[in-house]
């Protein structure tokens, strides 16, 4: 048996109904050959034969009596796979439904907690809508944040994948004998014996209390400050109120030549400020279409692979988050990519951000999961004004085509937790020669006639048209709307990141004080 870290139990405290606390997305293969034979059977039981691999697969958390201590992973004695994977074809459905609707459908059902937190839906019947045909099906994947490993982020995905086409030989498994369900009596004998160690775990439980209580007053002081509008202006927004438990989950692909030919008419930016500037306009496009035109720019969090101490570990390539304005209240979408790479580059995780190519050595979904636990961290500390309006993650992956057996991944559809305050996220993926672009978003907080995903579609076009015709901000114009903004949120974010690691140095110099003694 695992004990839970304080984080992971915080997570648990936060979900609810409305914010389910898992991460996955929809994921679309093509059969090699017209007659392919594989099938929800087939899937199922590559599934069984990997159960032994990961230990969330058959791990349930149980909870100690009267909530004296941690809650733990224990083996759950009556697992049964058919729990945890189930069948739906499109063509069954009572009234006609596109695989993102009923993606989005499921994805905002939250994960049973008496049992192992994960959940895999095999999807068919996909030929009616045009971007599919009959040799095409989905995997709607689900996992419970706190069961993604903060260092490898192994989850379902990363167990199905392969860079070629391969037949697996499946063995017989051995029998599995789970260990017992941790016995009550015991349990609450030991949480009495070691009563003096429950105050410090329950100072970690409510340190994101002691977060809001440190920012209300860093705020409060801030704004008694002479200072030009700064980040710190986080702006009320139709995305940031409180959700329901509705989502919507909506994609659309974007070719990598088409963010590499804008890249190259801007000297002096990335690719990943391009992405950030096309969502950017997309935003701003979509809150003046729903009344609001915020007068102060959006504030993205987004989470970049840094050698990280934010998270329990103590040691490996981690993920970790930096602020950003998104330069919203620049009208032109050139200079505003321009002001975006300014603020990205002033940033100093920017500098110690790992190359793509580091990334690229893990699947995509993994990174995807380790980002959204540090969005769900970072939102901890975030109760008493946010201070960011969304979560942006770009997500570097491969160039060349995953395989699911010899089945073909040809859609990748990433997608996050949301939260009161927080109620869009859009994740992006670059999968062989494509951006997967996904917005995942409470449907009841604003006009959803026009998917979002038009928004981002318009932006592009609008990029793409105006790139030639601006010429750069100079040097001293970018630093003069970006330094003061950026130096503010850096303090703000070190000192709240130090509050997540203040309990857990104080804790390990205290076992270091017994053992001296």
């Amino acid at each position: 048996m695992q004990q839970l870290t304080e984080l992971d139990s915080s997570f648990l405290v936060l979900e609810n109904e409305r914010s389910p606390l898992h991460v996955g997305g929809v994921f679309v293969f093509k059969k090699s050959r017209a007659r392919s034979k594989f099938n929800f059977n087939r899937f199922r039981d590559i599934l069984a034969s990997k159960l032994d691999n990961e230990p969330f697969f058959r791990e349930r958390l149980v909870e100690p009596p009267l909530n004296l201590d941690l809650p733990v992973w224990s083996d759950d004695p009556v697992f049964d796979l058919d729990h945890h994977v189930s069948y739906v074809s499109l063509n069954d459905m009572p009234s006609p439904c596109t695989l993102m609707e009923l993606a989005s459908e499921i994805y905002g059902t939250s994960l049973d907690r008496s049992r192992p937190l994960w959940h895999a839906t095999y999807i068919d019947g996909l030929e009616n809508e045009s971007a599919y045909g009959k040799s095409h099906f989905a995997l709607v994947l689900k996992v419970h944040i706190t069961a993604i490993d903060g260092i490898t982020g192994e989850d379902l995905l990363s167990q199905l994948l392969h860079v070629s086409p391969e037949i697996s030989e499946l063995e017989q498994q051995p029998a599995w004998t789970p260990e017992p369900l941790p016995n009550s009596v015991n349990w609450l004998g030991s949480a009495y014996s070691n009563v003096l160690n429950i105050p410090t775990k329950l100072t970690h439980l409510v340190k994101d209390t002691a977060a809001s209580a440190f920012y209300s007053l860093l705020y409060d002081r801030l704004a008694k400050l002479d200072l030009p509008v700064s980040l710190m202006s986080v702006p009320a927004t139709p995305i940031n109120q409180e959700i329901s438990s509705k989502r919507v989950i909506d994609n659309v692909e974007i070719p990598v030549s088409a963010i590499r030919e804008i890249k190259q008419a801007l000297p002096n930016v990335t690719t990943n400020d391009v992405l950030m500037g096309i969502c950017a306009e997309a935003l701003s496009q979509f809150l003046k279409d729903n009344q609001s035109k915020p007068k102060v720019s959006l504030i993205a969090l987004a989470p970049i692979s840094v050698r990280s101490t934010s998270l329990d570990v103590k040691t490996g390539n981690q993920i970790t988050a930096a602020l950003f304005s998104l330069a919203t209240t620049e009208p032109d979408p050139i200079k505003r990519i321009e002001l975006i790479h300014e603020n990205a580059q002033s940033s100093n995780h920017y500098d110690a951000a790992i190359s793509a190519s580091r990334l690229t050595e893990l699947v995509p979904s993994c990174v995807a999961g380790i980002s959204a636990r540090v969005y769900s961290e970072f939102l901890l500390a975030q109760k008493y004004k946010p201070m960011f309006n969304l979560p942006i993650t770009n997500i570097p992956g491969p160039q060349f085509p995953l395989y699911f057996e010899d089945n073909e991944l040809t859609q990748y559809v990433s997608a996050g937790p949301l939260f009161d305050g927080i109620g869009m996220s859009l994740t992006i993926v670059s999968y062989n020669g494509v951006y997967s672009l996904t917005a995942n978003y409470c449907p009841d907080l604003f006009d959803t006639t026009t998917h979002f995903s038009n928004y981002i579609s318009d932006a592009l076009r609008k990029v793409g048209q105006q790139r030639s015709n601006n010429a750069p901000l100079s040097e001293d114009s970018l630093h003069s709307k970006s330094t003061n903004q950026n130096g503010i949120i850096e303090d703000v974010v070190g000192l709240v990141n130090n509050l997540f690691s203040f309990v857990g140095k104080k804790t390990e110099s205290q076992k270091t004080e017994n053992q001296d003694s």
